[in-house]
């Protein structure tokens, strides 16, 4: 019963969570959206882990300009 109430309620809470949050990051959408709906909560680490990789590979080193 909790289980069906967790894949019914926080698994699809989770997938546009993290869709919206990879969208105002740049990253793909539908990506994010589904791991957050195959993973839940447990995705969002990931998530951060890889915009932070995303911005820091557009920051030049060694300046404060993004690389276009």
């Amino acid at each position: 019963m909790l289980l069906s109430i967790f894949i019914a309620t926080v698994l699809p809470l989770s997938g546009f969570v993290m869709g919206k949050l990879a969208f105002q990051a740049g990253l793909g959408v539908k990506r994010w959206a589904v791991v957050g709906l195959l993973l839940g909560p447990a995705g969002y680490p990931l998530l951060n882990t890889h915009r932070r990789f995303a911005m820091k590979k557009a920051i030049v080193k060694g300046s404060s300009q993004l690389q276009c």
